[in-house]
Formats: structure tokens, C-alpha cells, sequence
């Protein structure tokens, strides 16, 4: 069975030599996890989102899913001490999702890789919401999956309203200074606690900036301290799902609905973290205050209609190149959509793409009010070094200005 893909699908096939298009969530769990009971409940899944069990058709963007004999196993087991640590998973070849269960002495860990071909970050969250409710015994035969950012368009765009152009681009001066040695897969995490996150957030509020803003000038801080570059340009991610018409309560959007506008962000030497929040601020809600985030969506769905998805894939990366920073917000997760059935999640995180230095995206979730700051490379372990040296350089603008 094929299932052709949307417009906005191609977006994350534009640099697969560089980043590897999967999302990841681990979840840590209280209790061990019925692993029979996990099946069923990523086979009653697939009756809303059949496309997890497929490949991914590059030539025509679809999405080929084979019969039940021929697809390949999704669950994988392993004890503590052989934890691979990553999803081998190749979307092209599927399937589009992968679960590893890694058992540790009472309690599970649970990672889920999707593909980013398939969904973004808000829409693997949907997911796992969907997932839980399976896994809990919920009947999910009315549940339906909306792909389509059609009708997100044709709600929130006047007919005779122009659209603004987004002029910004990354500039050479961004690129990580080259680092020798062999390439590995790496990751890095670190944890903002609960208080200091409610420190953050009540002091944002207080300054009139989203966490968002603040969010995103510490990591503009944390490039300048580390690069030195002043100019910055850092895709701004637009969930459109929050723009466009309500949802039914039956409908989940396992999709990609996320658009990217281009965001330039000036540093100068001894700004605060306050000071560049506020530049921040400003700009995105010029941006927001213009539509600014319906440009691309319009831009490739127009070329969608008349052409085919290669030549669409080439035009869309000449006018938007692929950043070589990005930044991806996840958002909170809803511990009361995440249960399964007695085993409390203890700590949920999400992490993006794996992506080949000098290519580099910094992710945040929030569970039970705390942020986790998250990254997937490819690269050397100098690369790596440079990366958890972001990391914590993000972490501490974020405490201090939090204090």
C-alpha cells in the first residue's frame, strides 16, 4: 500500500549526507515494561499511522508499506550492558519508527527513534501520546491521522495579502573550526532543574520575552563565547498546528507541520543574556506579526502542484539552504497523556536528528517542569568536546540569568 507524502515531507530530505533524519525520545520507566503488551499496542498504532512500518519512496515522496510478512520487527530488547545507545533505523529502507527496550536491574528504558521524514518534533509527540493510549487498552479505531498542511494554509492566508520575503541566510563565518579525528556517534544531554527552570520562566514573564527568546539567546551567547561569530542565523521552528483550525479531539497529527523561518540574531560584545532576548523578542514577533512563517509552506506547495518531487527537492535547497546551527523545541510533555498502565515515566526527554559536524542542533524539552538540553552528532571527539561545551555554556547563561 502507498501513502504519498505532503510537501512539507521533502524538507527534511534536502541534506541526507549530513543529517540523519530521525527524532529520538528515551523514557525511563519506574517498572519493567510488558514487552507483548507493547506490541499489540504498536500494531493497534498503525491502524492510524500505517506508515511507521514502511520505507520512504525518495524518487516520489511516498511512503510504501508492505504486507504483514514482509515488514521488519520495530521492538528490539536489550539487557544494560550491551545498550547501543543509538537506532540503527534507515528510513529509506524502513521502517519509520524503531522502540529499543533496554532492561536494567527493576526498571526499563525506553527509546524511540521516528522518522523526521514522516513527522516533526510535535507530531512524535502525538505519537507517543497515541502509543500510551494503546498501550493503556484505548479503542483507537476513531482516531484518524491529519497530514495535510492544505487546510492550515488556506485558513491563515488572505488571498490578497503579500507575502514578506525572508532574506536572511547562514553566513560562512558560522562554520565550526574543523576538527580532526576518527567520527563516531555521540550524544549529549544535561538537566535544568525544576527550580531553576520555574526561575526562568517567572523571570521571562516578568520581562515581557517568551522562553522561546530566552532560550535562543543563550544559545546565540553560548556560539559567540565558543566562534566569536557576531551574526548569527538560526531557523526559528513554527509548530502551525497552534496557527491553524482546532483539531477534533479524534484526530492526532502524526506529520510534519512545522515550518522554519530564518532568524538573524546580532551579538554584541558584552551583551546580556537579557539584551539579546529582548533583540530576540523583537524580531520574532515582527515576524509573527507578518505571517512570516507561511512563506516556505506556500513556496513549496506551490512547486509541489507543478512539478515533481526531484525537481521540487533541488529548487528548495537553492533558496533554503540547509543551517548549519539549528535549535528545535519540543515543548512540555503531558505527563497525564503519558502512562503506561501502573509504570510511571520517571524522566522523558527528546532529542533531534544526528547530524555531521560542522552541522550542529541544539534541542529542549520539558517534563515536570524541568528543560532537558539534548544533541545527536556525528563527529570527532574534539567535535564532540566543542559540543558539550555548547551545551553547558547554554545551561550556565540560563542559571545565571535565572538566579
Amino acid at each position: 500500500m502507498n501513502y504519498h507524502g505532503e510537501p512539507l515531507d521533502l524538507m527534511p530530505t534536502l541534506n541526507l549526507t549530513q543529517i540523519r533524519p530521525l527524532l529520538e525520545c528515551t523514557l525511563s520507566l519506574t517498572q519493567p515494561i510488558d514487552i507483548e503488551r507493547l506490541r499489540q499496542a504498536v500494531q493497534a498504532t498503525q491502524s492510524v499511522v500505517p506508515q511507521i512500518t514502511g520505507r520512504y519512496n525518495i524518487t516520489w515522496n511516498r511512503f510504501e508499506v508492505p504486507n504483514h510478512a514482509a515488514r521488519q520487527p520495530v521492538i528490539e530488547e536489550y539487557p544494560a550492558s550491551h545498550d547501543p545507545e543509538r537506532a540503527r533505523l534507515d528510513v529509506l529502507a524502513g521502517p519509520q519508527l524503531k522502540i529499543q527496550v533496554i532492561h536494567h536491574q527493576g526498571y526499563d528504558r525506553v527509546r524511540l527513534s521516528m522518522s523526521r521524514l514522516l513527522t516533526d518534533e510535535e507530531g512524535f509527540k502525538h505519537y507517543l501520546y497515541l502509543l500510551s493510549a494503546a498501550y493503556a487498552g484505548d479503542d483507537l479505531t476513531h482516531f484518524v491521522n491529519e497530514r495535510s498542511g492544505r487546510r492550515i494554509v488556506s485558513y491563515l492566508r488572505h488571498p490578497h495579502r503579500p507575502l514578506p520575503e525572508l532574506k536572511a541566510t547562514a553566513s560562512a563565518g558560522e562554520t565550526f573550526p574543523a576538527m580532526h579525528g576518527d567520527v563516531h556517534h555521540h550524544h549529549g544531554e544535561t538537566v535544568i532543574s525544576r527550580l531553576e527552570t520555574r526561575r526562568l520562566q517567572r523571570k521571562a514573564r516578568a520581562q515581557g520575552v517568551t522562553q522561546n527568546a530566552v532560550l535562543l539567546a543563550a544559545y546565540a551567547l553560548a556560539l559567540f563565547t565558543l566562534t566569536g561569530n557576531h551574526n548569527l542565523v538560526i531557523p526559528y521552528q513554527v509548530d502551525l498546528r497552534l496557527h491553524g483550525p482546532v483539531a477534533a479531539v479524534n484526530v492526532v497529527q502524526v506529520a510534519n507541520l512545522t515550518s522554519e523561518m530564518p532568524l538573524p540574531i546580532r551579538v554584541n560584545d558584552y551583551d546580556t543574556l537579557a539584551t539579546v532576548a529582548q533583540r530576540v523578542q523583537d524580531t520574532l514577533s515582527d515576524y509573527h506579526a507578518h505571517l512570516a512563517y507561511l512563506t516556505p509552506l506556500v513556496e513549496i506547495n506551490r512547486m509541489s502542484q507543478a512539478l515533481p518531487p526531484q525537481i521540487v527537492r533541488r529548487l528548495a535547497g537553492k533558496y533554503q539552504p540547509t543551517a548549519r546551527i539549528s535549535f528545535a523545541n519540543f515543548g512540555r510533555i503531558d505527563q497525564t497523556r503519558l502512562q503506561f498502565a501502573g509504570s510511571r515515566v520517571a524522566q522523558v526527554y527528546f532529542a533531534g536528528a544526528y547530524q555531521a559536524m560542522p552541522y550542529f542542533q541544539l534541542t529542549v524539552s520539558g517534563y515536570q517542569d524541568a528543560w532537558t538540553l539534548a544533541f545527536r552528532m556525528l563527529g570527532s571527539e574534539p567535535d564532540y568536546q566543542l559540543g558539550i561545551k555548547i551545551l553547558k555554556n547554554v545551561e550556565t547563561q540560563l542559571t545565571q540569568w535565572g538566579a
